[in-house]
């Protein structure tokens, strides 16, 4: 919380801020595709060469698989959460604006 406070001050939008988490997003999301891209590549490569077995690359396959879907479902689930956070936050800002008036 004292972290997107802090943001929030640094920025002089709300688009700005939005810009900037959607950006981390992104960023965050690429990285999960190029590791994923990263991994079954050198599978495949050890399957080629012959030093994993047709049974073991399925097996290690799919988990990458279900790793790189927790990933992206855990990033969607955070962001969800910090879309309530925020709107509970400006809800509270508004509430205590309106007691202090």
């Amino acid at each position: 919380m004292a972290t997107l406070t802090r943001r929030v001050k640094n920025f002089r939008s709300a688009r700005d801020l939005a810009r900037l988490h959607s950006l981390q997003e992104r960023d965050y999301e690429a990285v999960n595709v190029e590791a994923l891209k990263g991994i079954i590549s050198y599978l495949k490569y050890l399957y080629m060469e012959e030093e994993i077995s047709d049974k073991a690359y399925k097996t290690l396959v799919s988990q990458v698989l279900s790793t790189f879907v927790e990933n992206a479902i855990g990033l969607k689930v955070e962001q969800m959460f910090d879309e309530v956070n925020t709107t509970f936050k400006e809800a509270n800002e508004v509430l205590l604006s309106n007691i202090l008036s």
